[in-house]
């Protein structure tokens, strides 16, 4: 193939940033209604109610691991590579596929569900198994929206879906709850409903990008979509392996109440997720066309490195604040009867301080599944191993907690080395070190003083506590960071000009 210098102009950077604002958009207004659903069913739910909910959100988000095979990311890969008459085609494809595994899947739900209550330790949990068996048959044929959406340029889109869907669903499972007393059964009944919904909409937004284009039968095979999809399998199970192995060992040898502990607390900040998750959507077909028209590695470089950058501005500010606040946003959240969750909080926070790099979009793009894989195997034998040391040994939930978050860092750690191996540079020159640095003590000094000053002011009240701390954070973080050179109207230009046009 022929290498040439692929330009990178300031347009496509506008795009790109404000493709993954949109994507933010999406990822914010489901993290609301996911912390507003949850806030309103631990105070309406026992703890052994809300344990026995979230342990069927865990299988479900388990085994569709294993049931999605990887091909979801197929989506952004191959659309980036074909014209739309032939990426009609592949859509139509991984639909078909993914109804297939979704029937194979729900089946395995109705059959196995009490073995799988008995295997988590809960008897309670085999009949909301089974009312949750259609969830699977209408998710999974819509799991690849929004990547259509976001490798079109339809972002926006992206929004609207998930905010509406989102919506309807917080609607479905808190009425049966709060207004009925229909417990477990009715929160799930309802899960299910809005799911019905969300497919619906998801199917026809599917196919807005292929209006009036003419569907061209392409070369693209099942094999080859398989191809692709084993290593992203091996390193979605092997991931899903290290992030939920925790969850399982508190499950099965600690009890229903721990989990539901362990799970509102052992849980990365959500907002970070949002925010690497939208620069990686947009970042795996950037980097899949740069890697088809030969781009060089310098180019990656300095993509990956304003990635990096722009992540870290927002995610390092809100990770040290969260650390700091812990104790009254637990309660904030769900309650005082969670507080013991604060300490899970400010341990799994930790992990943000490095989970601020796209690895996958990179790795993916640049052919190395099997490298992405290999990282994640060797992290998810270390987990499981040390978690079932743990829980024999000593069992606690604080112990469980710092080997999930140090083994994730092992992990994170191999994917750096790798990646800058890939990319023919080194850890010096892989990372913006300075910056990073500088962003990291901003923060920490402004939220250190704003810890202080609630605390002289004698607040007890969880909301003011929070409130007030984040204010006075702001506004001392704010000349802090531009004292330090931080400059964030260059860094989120693109979208300061879509809200002032008139502006540059």
């Amino acid at each position: 193939m022929k290498r040439y210098s692929f330009p990178v102009s300031e347009r496509t950077g506008k795009s790109r940033t404000l493709q993954a604002l949109w994507l933010a958009v999406a990822n914010l207004s489901s993290l609301s209604v996911t912390l507003v659903l949850q806030a309103i069913l631990c105070r309406y739910m026992t703890t052994s109610e809300y344990g026995t909910y979230s342990q069927v959100l865990y299988v479900y988000n388990t085994l569709l691991v294993v049931f999605s095979l990887g091909l979801p990311k197929a989506y952004s890969y191959y659309l980036a590579r074909v014209s739309p008459e032939e990426g009609r085609d592949v859509v139509c494809k991984l639909n078909v596929l993914f109804l297939a595994l979704a029937s194979v899947f729900s089946c395995f739900l109705l059959w196995e569900a009490a073995p799988i209550a008995r295997w988590l330790g809960n008897a309670l949990l085999a009949e909301p198994l089974r009312l949750f068996a259609a969830a699977p048959l209408l998710l999974m044929p819509v799991m690849g929206v929004e990547n259509i959406l976001i490798v079109y340029g339809k972002s926006h889109l992206v929004a609207v879906y998930v905010t509406v869907s989102r919506l309807f669903m917080i609607a479905c499972v808190v009425l049966p709850v709060v207004v009925f007393g229909a417990g477990v059964s009715g929160a799930v009944v309802g899960f299910v409903l809005s799911s019905l919904v969300s497919c619906l909409v998801g199917l026809k937004l599917s196919f807005i990008p292929f209006r009036n284009v003419s569907r061209v039968k392409t070369r693209l095979t099942v094999a080859e979509l398989f191809r692709f999809s084993m290593p992203v399998f091996a390193s979605g199970m092997y991931g899903f392996v290290i992030s939920s192995s925790s969850q399982f060992f508190v499950s099965r040898y600690l009890g229903v109440e721990d989990f539901a502990l362990f799970s509102n607390g052992y849980r990365e900040l959500p907002l970070a997720g949002m925010v690497i998750g939208a620069v990686a959507g947009v970042l795996l077909p950037e980097f899949s066309r740069m890697s088809a028209a030969g781009a060089d590695s310098s180019q990656f470089v300095r993509l990956w490195k304003a990635a990096v950058v722009k992540s870290s501005s927002v995610i390092y500010p809100l990770s040290v604040f969260c650390c700091v606040f812990a104790p009254e946003i637990i309660c904030l959240l769900y309650g005082d009867g969670y507080r013991e969750a604060a300490g899970l909080f400010r341990i799994v926070t930790v992990i943000n301080l490095a989970r601020i790099m796209p690895y996958a979009p990179v790795l993916f793009a640049l052919g190395q599944g099997k490298a992405f894989a290999r990282a994640h195997f060797a992290t998810a034998v270390l987990i499981v191993g040390l978690d079932l040391w743990c829980v024999m040994a000593f069992p606690s939930l604080r112990a469980i907690a710092v080997i999930a978050t140090a083994c994730t860092l092992c992990c994170l750690f191999m994917l750096m080395m790798t990646t800058a191996r890939l990319l023919r540079t080194s850890l010096a020159g892989l990372m913006p070190w300075r910056m990073l640095l500088i962003i990291l003590l901003a923060s920490a000094a402004a939220c250190a003083a704003a810890r202080l000053t609630v605390a002289l002011t004698g607040m007890t009240h969880h909301l003011a506590v929070v409130s007030v701390g984040f204010a006075v954070c702001l506004l001392l973080y704010v000349p802090l960071s531009l004292r330090a050179g931080i400059r964030y109207v260059q860094l989120f230009g693109p979208v300061l000009s879509l809200i002032r046009p008139n502006r540059t």
